[in-house]
């Protein structure tokens, strides 16, 4: 992804996956993790500093940003994404995106599409 395509707050989208973007002394982190390849990468103003496929829920590793080294830890935690960034024990940036459980007004109509299309499917005998 180009340097000026980088997001600067926190976007996720089924096609693309998920950007949590912080700011630490001046400096723009952004994390991705793909919705497709399990890819993680995180860029440090513009540049690629860590990229890894991993199917693990919480990726931990350390990044150089300016002449200091950090932790962070990315990945799936308690219904949504998180990306934190440490110095030492401290935090020091963290970025979320919250994902929504689904409540039964949004299973609902696909039960009932499920239903009719197997009830389709036996009573006109369409595999056969």
């Amino acid at each position: 992804m180009a340097k000026e395509n980088l997001p600067t707050e926190s976007v996720f989208s089924f096609w693309s996956g998920v950007f949590l973007p912080v700011e630490y002394k001046g400096h723009s982190i952004v994390a991705h993790n793909s919705s497709w390849t399990s890819r993680m990468t995180i860029w440090v103003d513009g540049e690629v500093v860590y990229s890894l496929s991993s199917w693990k829920f919480i990726c931990e590793q350390d990044i150089q940003v300016g002449s200091e080294t950090l932790a962070t830890r990315f990945g799936w935690a308690k219904r949504g994404f998180i990306f934190e960034v440490f110095d030492g024990d401290t935090l020091v940036a963290s970025a979320d995106y919250p994902i929504k459980s689904l409540g039964w007004k949004q299973v609902l109509p696909f039960v009932l599409l499920g239903m009719a299309l197997g009830f389709s499917v036996e009573h006109f005998n369409l595999l056969g």
